[in-house]
């Protein structure tokens, strides 16, 4: 166990000193660090390993030693301070807002946490839903689970961007381009380029040698980590723990530059911003609901949040800098807690807001060694770890992002609902002849998206009820047949003109009657009488045309013989043309 620092310890005699007067947590958001996954740089899929589960899984029942039950407490350095009245035995998901992406190995680490924080009631229970008619038991599956209510978001979603503002975001992305292109990066890439190279047939024999380089620095981190995790032969090297000490080293310095704020602004941070705001958010809410909603905020994502906020709030640049400076260990945490000091034989109503306040405290890894401490924000000394709301609402405001339009603004995102929000604000504009703002928006308004949907649908609605209704009074829709010479065609109309016939019109025969418009049919009776059969008489197209009868008579004794020549011609009528001879050749005349 490494020694603990004077910074430290003078954090934990702040937070042991705090719960000794009594104080009242009425909330809390939490920000925590997915478990090991398979990495990146290796063959899919890249889901959450056993090792991440059981990472997130001590990480919860950490909290819950501290927030819910302190009866269930591990550590000594762990000191409680239960959330005023959250559910202690079966979990209320009313009571909490859980909150990740839908990245398989961040939601399975939600769901590893939560295991640890509300884990399985294995104790007979006799609550209604759980007695059955016959006076009989019957418990939940897996030795009485517990079953939390997760919300998975996807890039679509704005709510996104409160845990990972720098995904989906063009600038962020233009931003670390130009840092991995700066001059002093290339330096550093030059510098470290030996080390990586010495690794190539050994530990990186594996990955191809295009991929080993300090660009890479934290997915050769995150590989190396996995394989000192799981692969015997590295774990037993004796130069195993310097390599992966320095690869951590390399990766951190890359990364923290990488998700900075720099001399082109606050974007490279961007993700801490948005973190911040979302923390502001959740209290928010536990303070207009007077201590009722959203008790516990549970946050999950990855480490560019944490590396922004710890820049952003000057936790980097602190008494505790190089823990800041750094990559946290998977399954680390970052909690914030708001909290009152009640006075003496007061009871349990909810405070006013200038008697809140608020604290930050940060554990890095999962091992019993690391500790929950807490830490100063905004440069505040050791002795000022707690602030009050106010001012805590003040130095986050001072770089939080609290707008999705703000943040489209700024990342020049091409996500759905920035172009939504854009494309709003555009009309609002034109319209308004100033840019439009939450207050002076017309709540009826439809959108132009939406009003084309809805015009779309009605005018299919009226077309299927205008066929309906010529269907109902006997219109078919038919197509003519190929075009026809003389009155048949002048009685048609155009070939392969659609048109409406009424069934019920007197033209053509349409069964076993003769009707009156049927001048030239007549009915054959006797034999086959009982079938109808329908015969034109006097018709052109029929055989009782004498011309026609004696035509074919003549054709068929062979007296008429056809004098056409049907042989080849050519075009340009300079003889006949031989289909099986030379082709075309040039003809020149004068």
């Amino acid at each position: 166990m490494a020694p603990l620092t004077l910074t430290t310890l003078l954090a934990l005699s702040a937070t042991a000193a705090a719960a000794a007067n009594s104080e009242i947590t009425w909330g809390a958001v939490v920000f925590t660090y997915h478990g090991e996954k398979v990495p990146a740089l290796s063959n899919g899929p890249y889901n959450l390993s056993p090792v991440g589960a059981n990472q997130l899984h001590d990480a919860g029942s950490m909290l819950r030693s501290r927030y819910i039950d302190p009866s269930s407490n591990a550590s000594a350095l762990i000191t409680a301070a239960p959330i005023n009245g959250l559910s202690t035995g079966a979990i209320d998901n009313s009571q909490m807002y859980v909150l990740s992406t839908e990245d398989e190995f961040i939601s399975g680490s939600a769901l590893a946490f939560l295991q640890g924080l509300y884990p399985p009631r294995n104790a007979v229970m006799s609550q209604e839903e759980t007695i059955l008619s016959n006076q009989t038991l019957q418990m939940y599956p897996l030795n009485g689970y517990q079953y939390p209510s997760i919300n998975t978001v996807s890039p679509l979603d704005f709510n996104y961007i409160w845990i990972a503002g720098n995904q989906e975001c063009t600038n962020y992305d233009l931003s670390q381009l130009k840092t991995m292109s700066s001059q002093v990066y290339s330096q550093e890439a030059t510098e470290y380029s030996g080390f990586y190279q010495s690794l190539n047939q050994g530990l990186f024999s594996q990955l191809d040698p295009a991929d080993i380089s300090y660009d890479n620095a934290y997915l050769l981190y995150e590989y190396a980590l996995y394989q000192y995790n799981h692969n015997s032969s590295f774990y037993n090297d004796p130069s195993s723990s310097a390599i992966i000490d320095q690869l951590s080293f390399l990766a951190s310095q890359s990364e923290f530059g990488l998700n900075t704020p720099n001399s082109d602004g606050n974007v490279p941070a961007i993700a801490g911003a948005t973190l911040a705001s979302v923390i502001i958010q959740q209290f928010s809410h536990v303070i207009s609901s007077q201590g009722v909603s959203d008790k516990l905020t549970l946050l999950f994502g990855s480490f560019e949040p944490m590396l922004s906020f710890f820049s952003l709030s000057s936790l980097s640049s602190g008494p505790a800098a190089s823990m800041f400076t750094s990559l946290p260990q998977h399954g680390s945490l970052m909690a914030f807690e708001l909290f009152s000091y009640p006075a003496e034989n007061s009871s349990d109503t909810f405070p006013a807001v200038d008697e809140l306040w608020v604290r930050f405290l940060f554990r890095n890894g999962t091992d019993d060694a690391n500790n929950l401490v807490s830490y100063p924000l905004f440069d505040r000394g050791n002795e000022e770890v707690d602030m009050s709301w106010t001012d805590f609402v003040a130095g986050m405001g001072a770089f939080s992002m609290n707008e999705v339009s703000d943040w489209c603004n700024a990342c020049q995102s091409a996500t759905l609902f920035c172009q939504a929000i854009l494309y709003d604000t555009q009309s609002s504009s034109n319209s308004n002849g100033s840019p439009s703002t939450p207050g002076n928006r017309k709540k009826d308004a439809v959108s132009p998206a939406v009003g084309g949907v809805i015009g779309a649908v009605v005018t299919l609605a009226v077309c299927a009820i205008l066929a309906a209704l010529l269907a109902f009074l006997g219109y078919r829709i038919d197509r003519h047949g190929k075009k026809r010479s003389g009155s048949a065609a002048a009685a048609d109309g155009p070939a392969g003109i659609a048109g409406l016939r009424q069934s019920n019109s007197g033209g053509g025969f349409k069964g076993a009657e003769k009707l009156a418009s049927d001048t030239d049919l007549a009915l054959k009776d006797g034999a086959g009488a009982s079938v109808t059969r329908h015969e034109r008489t006097g018709s052109w197209e029929m055989t009782q045309n004498p011309t026609r009868a004696g035509l074919e008579r003549d054709v068929e004794s062979g007296k008429a013989v056809s004098s056409a020549n049907y042989a080849r011609r050519s075009e340009d009528g300079l003889g006949n043309v031989n289909p099986f001879g030379d082709p075309v050749k040039p003809l020149d005349q004068v």
